[in-house]
């Protein structure tokens, strides 16, 4: 049984959506295999009932689900953990204890192996081989005889882990649509992008992107936190009256207030443009990507759209603009919505001249690809604002 475990696993990567490659994933896949042998060893045992083994086939799904809809991450190690954990509870019978114990060394010495090859770039699948495999011997901790019993505990934190998982996925994954209705590209069969900017105004270089896309012939799209437009109206109503699109970012660009239900944080940025700048965005991109049912359900109550990107740089995290425009024009393609930020959480004295910088090689790169940038709105054929707030 664990030998058919280990075939279905390896078949996985198969339906992966092609945001990792399929031997990248193999590999973790393959450490949560060499985790379900071992746990089969002591978990799944003659004595273990047929809810065990149910129980572990929805784990499997749940890692299925996440393997298949995430890009490789840390998230990856948690989910080959409960890959191996499932398909250890599913084998309820396994052959003979040495024979089991070999073939978990030799599928982990293979996934560690084969991770170790890939060089640098392997370490997160070398820790998610290890991880893997500690996964599922937590599972074997089980009282002499109770082995039912002993695995229950262990059934529960895998299953609240898995949940858990499987709900941060959904809420910032730019790709998925699980918690509503979102735009993250436009018309793959048009040369043209769109590029956006999060986190400003910012008092040294919102302007001066805005120039630059202007010296392009380009217009972008400006989603800009509340607190930071109040304090820099000026900056805001001089993008607007370029023909520069705004959007709502939220008032406080903080980390947790996207957990509340009520999410008050989307109307008072709204009213914020309104009583500043005069206008009212009709399109709503949520702080770090971080949405829930509740900010889906109010944003589509506003008659609103929530967008969000298929080409970020992290261009928070480096001063290298090579790297930054490496990396837009590495994944940019027709229909792009591209990320950049002009600012950082809201803070309008933030050092942006990273993106300064970056911004003339990622138009002249998208120019020589023959790929046009247009304004956000005109990609996705929406209205740029509303009527009123």
């Amino acid at each position: 049984m664990a030998a058919g475990g280990g075939v279905g696993a390896l078949i996985l990567p198969i339906f992966a959506n092609g945001t990792g490659s399929l031997l990248s994933r193999g590999l973790i896949v393959v450490g949560g295999v060499g985790a379900a042998v071992l746990a089969a060893v002591f978990v799944a045992s003659r004595r273990a009932g047929r809810g065990l083994a149910v129980f572990g086939g929805l784990l499997v799904i749940a890692a299925a689900v996440v393997l298949n809809a995430t890009p490789l991450s840390p998230l990856t190690v948690f989910a080959a953990a409960g890959l191996g954990v499932g398909v250890g509870f599913s084998a309820l019978r396994v052959g003979e204890r040495d024979r089991i114990w070999l073939l978990g060394l030799l599928e982990a010495l293979l996934a560690l192996g084969l991770a170790a090859a890939l060089g640098p770039d392997a370490a997160p699948f070398v820790v998610g081989g290890v991880l893997g495999i500690l996964g599922a011997a937590a599972a074997t901790v089980t009282e002499p005889g109770g082995t039912r019993r002993g695995a229950r505990p262990v059934a529960a934190v895998a299953a609240l882990t898995l949940a858990a998982l499987v709900f941060w996925v959904g809420a910032n994954d730019p790709a998925i649509a699980w918690f509503g209705p979102q735009r993250s590209h436009g018309p793959r069969n048009q040369r043209s992008v769109a590029i956006t900017f999060d986190d400003g105004p910012n008092a040294g270089s919102t302007l001066r992107i805005a120039a630059i896309l202007d010296a392009h012939h380009a217009k972008g799209a400006f989603f800009s936190v509340g607190k930071a437009v109040e304090r820099r109206p000026d900056i805001t109503r001089r993008l607007v009256a370029d023909g520069h699109l705004l959007g709502n970012h939220s008032y406080e660009h903080d980390q947790w207030r996207w957990l509340d239900p009520r999410y008050p944080e989307l109307d008072r940025a709204q009213r914020t443009y309104r009583r500043r700048v005069g206008v009212c965005p009709a399109l709503y991109r949520p702080p770090h990507g971080e949405r829930t049912w509740f900010i889906s359900h109010l944003v589509a109550r506003e008659h609103m759209q929530l967008v969000l990107w298929d080409a970020s740089a992290g261009d928070w995290a480096t001063t290298d603009e090579q790297l930054v425009a490496r990396r837009i024009l590495r994944k940019a393609k027709p229909g792009s919505i591209i990320l950049l930020h002009d600012g950082l959480d809201g803070d309008v004295t933030a050092n942006r001249t990273v993106v300064e910088r970056a911004l003339p090689l990622i138009l002249d790169g998208l120019a020589r690809r023959n790929m046009r940038v247009v304004r956000l709105d005109r990609l996705l054929g929406v209205k740029p604002y509303l009527s009123r707030c």
